[in-house]
């Protein structure tokens, strides 16, 4: 459009994969844990957006913004007869869960009363629900990149950001050292203002300096001290409460910046017989903005898999800078 200054490519698709090879569990009487099989049947459907804009397009300069949205939803139809196939382990599973997308996971949780609302007991803490069932979906609501890349004479240049909204994330890590009392939270102190019951009922009155968090869950001010954190509110296993391990992982990064200039010319041709340098830098991950604090949301505590948005002291995404000259005869 506009005399080629702008492009727009649209795309929307729907579409249906049959037998995705899946581990199907198998009865520990076979002798065998597990099988692989095309065993899955799934759903992708959404919209994808292109648009590239040429600011300045002249012989010695020019500046372009570009950027590209998408909001793939994917549910799983089929599992050859199963309703639920754990693609993970741990505290937290990524599974397959028919009706459900991809990667769902699935926890202990907790209990809560028709409305949605926290079923608290008489003390104003959450109680742990008889049954695991769903705590968070790591599939995001959309994704996208903006950047601007321009020149001027020899001099090139890219930036590029990347988003990444609406997805849950599993802090496994954080909810673990909550538990071993090793994690920034549970070292905090606070002077209370007014009389508070921990989770095992104990009074505090007010005026008293006690080390931990004031939290409200429905019911009115509650103090968290390590009871808390070393039972429902933290830890390993189906006896806490994992749900509270999953938050918004959200994240919107500066994925990439690059330079690079070329040297050329008669000099240059006549001492080195080149015909020209090109030097560059790039850097990659380089900022990050999210409300996930201290661990990279991006990272899969089981690497590339089908399960994802589940972490357990993982190592975090490289932030990387890169130079390179090329010599060109």
């Amino acid at each position: 459009m506009l005399k080629d200054k702008v492009t727009l490519g649209l795309t929307y698709y729907k579409n249906t994969i049959d037998n995705i090879l899946l581990a199907i569990n198998l009865t520990p009487s076979s002798g065998f844990l597990s099988r692989y099989a095309n065993a899955a049947k799934m759903e992708n459907k959404g919209l994808e957006v292109d648009l590239g804009i040429k600011v300045f397009d002249e012989q010695k300069f020019g500046l372009e913004l570009y950027g590209n949205f998408n909001n793939n939803c994917n549910k799983v139809l089929d599992l050859s007869g199963v309703e639920r196939l754990a693609l993970t382990d741990q505290s937290i599973t990524s599974n397959a869960i028919v009706g459900q997308p991809l990667g769902i996971m699935f926890a202990s949780k907790a209990a809560r009363k028709a409305d949605g609302s926290l079923a608290l007991n008489e003390r104003g803490f959450p109680t742990l629900a008889p049954e695991q069932g769903i705590v968070g979906d790591p599939n995001p609501d959309w994704r996208g990149g903006a950047g601007i890349r321009g020149r001027y004479g020899k001099l090139n240049f890219n930036v590029l950001f990347e988003t990444y909204q609406g997805a849950d994330f599993a802090e496994r890590t954080r909810f673990v050292l909550l538990a071993f009392g090793t994690y920034q939270d549970v070292g905090n102190e606070v002077t209370l203002t007014k009389d508070l019951v921990n989770s095992a009922g104990k009074l505090f009155t007010a005026g008293t300096t006690v080390r931990g968090n004031i939290q409200n869950f429905g019911a009115g001010d509650v103090l968290l001290d390590e009871g808390w954190y070393s039972s429902l509110g933290g830890g390993l296993g189906g006896s806490a409460i994992n749900e509270f391990a999953v938050a918004d992982g959200s994240w919107t990064r500066l994925r990439e910046v690059s330079l690079e200039y070329s040297f050329s010319g008669k000099a240059l041709s006549k001492i080195a017989k080149l015909s020209s340098i090109d030097v560059s830098i790039s850097g990659r991950n380089l900022a990050i903005w999210t409300d996930i604090l201290g661990i990279d949301p991006e990272v899969n505590q089981s690497g590339v898999d089908n399960g994802f948005g589940i972490e357990y002291f993982t190592n975090p995404s490289t932030k990387s800078w890169v130079a390179s000259v090329k010599l060109n005869f």
